[in-house]
């Protein structure tokens, strides 16, 4: 698990992290524009003490409140070997840096499964590298916490795609 967090970090940190600009006028992260994603994680690319193998596929909304600082809702879904399938719902913030891409966030998300449910508050560290003037490719690095046991707490890598408008 430790080389595989090594070549996510040490992939990400080989990204470029050049200005992205749509024009020279215009900020890329600028306050009041609005975002759509879809991201994934699971194949052995984020790990749970109390699971063996875990897919999550998650949906997320947001709305940059000021330049640089958006708000992000996400709906989700998560498939355990040791668990049932679970439901989760979270919002959080992001915060791009220097709209070079870069971003960290900090996310609550409630998650729910049969008679189980939990409260994992998420950090995570990514990148929003331009495809065209607005559709990115998001990798990202993650940590959860769960309030409920230590075994349900992981890190891993997501891939996402998303729409800037």
């Amino acid at each position: 698990m430790k080389k595989l967090m090594m070549a996510a970090i040490g992939l990400m940190m080989a990204i470029g992290a050049n200005a992205q600009y749509l024009n020279d006028s215009e900020k890329v992260f600028s306050q009041g524009k609005f975002y759509l994603g879809a991201s994934t994680s699971g194949a052995a690319l984020s790990y749970h003490k109390g699971s063996d193998w875990n897919l999550n596929l998650q949906a997320k909304a947001g709305y940059l409140l000021a330049d640089d600082v958006m708000f992000v809702g996400q709906l989700g879904y998560e498939a355990q070997t040791d668990f049932d399938d679970a439901i989760l719902i979270g919002a959080g913030l992001r915060y791009y840096f220097e709209s070079c891409g870069i971003y960290a966030g900090a996310t609550a998300k409630y998650v729910k499964s049969g008679d189980f449910s939990d409260f994992r508050p998420e950090l995570n560290l990514g990148y929003a590298y331009f495809l065209t003037g607005k559709l990115t490719v998001e990798p990202e690095v993650f940590y959860e916490h769960s309030t409920k046991s230590s075994d349900y707490s992981g890190f891993g890598v997501r891939i996402g795609f998303g729409v800037y408008f």
